[in-house]
C-alpha cells in the first residue's frame, strides 16, 4: 500500500463515528420529557427484563426525598423546613410506568434506561413545572434507580449551564428540547440538596443519597398522595388496597342508607315528589350537614341522575 492510500485510510478512520458510541434509542418522547435506552460501560445487567407495569407504578409511588438546607433557586420545592416530598406525581408515574416497562424489555445487558419527566408542583411562588431525571436498570432481581436531578426548573438549569440562548433570559422550545438533564452516574454521586429515603424492600446503594435498589420479589402498595380523588391512581392499587376500599365503600353505603332513613319523615303538607327527587334532596341535606364528604356526594349525585 502506497503512502497516499495509507494517509487516506487514516483520515477516514478519524472521521468515521465510533461503533462503540451509539445514539440513545428513544422509547417515548413528549416535548422535553422522554424515556430512552443508551449504552453503558458496565456489564451484567439483567436485560432484557419484564417487570409488571402495576408493580413498577407502585414502586415509583413509594419514592420520597428528604430536603437538605439550601438556598438554591434551581430546586424550588418547599424545602424550607426539611419536609419530605414524593419524587413523582401521579401523572409522572403514569407515563414512566409504560415507558420504563417497554424500555427494560428492549434493553441489552450493557444498556441502561434513562428518563426525564416533568409536572407542575407546589413551589414558593405557586405551581411550577419541575423536572426529574435519572437512570434505571436491573441487577439480579432488583430495580436500580439513580437520580441526576429531582424537582429542578429545566429552563433555569439550561440558562445557568452556559448554553447559548436566543434571548439572554429565555430559551426557546427548540433549545430546551435538545437540552438533556444529568441522569446520574454509577461512578459517583452528584451534589444535591436532597437525599432519597429507603423503605421496606428498598435500600440505598453504597450509602449514596441518589441511588436506590428495590427488591422486585416483594409486593408493594400504591402510596396515595393528597389528591385521593384522582382516578389515575386507582388502577395501580394492590388487591389488598382495593379490598379495603370496597369495604370502606360498603360501610359508607350502609351509613348513607341509615342517615336517609333517619331523615325520611316528610314535613307536614309536603307535596309528593318522585323517588329520584327525594333521594337527591336527602343526599344534598346529608352533604350540607357534613355527614358525607364532597367526593362521595358528587359521585352519588351522578349515580342517581344517571338513573333518569
Amino acid at each position: 500500500m502506497n503512502r497516499a492510500n495509507l494517509i487516506k485510510l487514516l483520515l477516514m478512520s478519524l472521521t468515521l463515528p465510533s461503533a462503540a458510541v451509539a445514539s440513545p434509542q428513544t422509547v417515548w418522547k413528549e416535548k422535553t420529557n422522554y424515556v430512552a435506552i443508551k449504552d453503558n460501560i458496565q456489564a451484567g445487567n439483567n436485560h432484557p427484563y419484564q417487570v409488571e407495569e402495576d408493580k413498577l407504578a407502585r414502586i415509583l409511588s413509594q419514592l420520597k426525598i428528604t430536603h437538605k438546607s439550601s438556598n438554591s433557586l434551581l430546586t424550588l420545592t418547599d424545602s424550607s423546613s426539611n419536609k419530605d416530598s414524593y419524587v413523582f406525581s401521579d401523572r409522572e408515574i403514569d407515563v414512566l410506568t409504560q415507558g420504563i416497562h417497554n424500555a427494560l424489555e428492549k434493553a441489552a445487558a450493557k444498556e441502561v434506561v434513562t428518563f426525564s419527566v416533568s409536572d407542575f408542583k407546589d413551589v414558593y411562588f405557586g405551581n411550577k413545572n419541575l423536572s426529574v431525571s435519572g437512570t434505571a436498570f436491573i441487577k439480579g432481581e432488583n430495580l436500580n434507580l439513580i437520580f441526576g436531578e429531582i424537582h429542578v426548573d429545566l429552563h433555569k438549569k439550561y440558562v445557568r449551564s452556559g448554553q447559548g440562548v436566543s434571548n439572554s433570559r429565555f430559551a426557546s422550545n427548540v433549545e430546551l428540547a435538545n437540552f438533556k438533564l444529568n441522569t446520574g452516574s454509577t461512578a459517583k454521586a452528584g451534589k444535591h440538596n436532597w437525599s432519597l429515603q429507603a423503605f421496606t424492600g428498598a435500600t440505598l446503594v453504597n450509602q449514596r443519597h441518589d441511588w436506590i435498589s428495590i427488591n422486585l420479589d416483594r409486593d408493594y402498595s400504591y402510596s396515595q398522595k393528597s389528591s385521593e380523588q384522582e382516578q389515575l391512581q386507582q388502577k395501580y392499587l394492590s388487591e389488598a388496597q382495593k379490598s379495603e376500599k370496597d369495604a370502606q365503600q360498603s360501610q359508607l353505603e350502609e351509613r348513607i342508607k341509615k342517615l336517609e332513613q333517619a331523615s325520611s319523615v316528610p314535613p307536614e303538607n309536603a307535596i309528593a315528589e318522585s323517588s329520584v327527587e327525594s333521594r337527591l334532596r336527602k343526599l344534598k341535606a346529608l352533604h350540607e350537614q357534613g355527614a358525607i364528604p364532597e367526593s362521595i356526594y358528587l359521585e352519588k349525585m351522578r349515580s342517581i341522575i344517571n338513573e333518569l
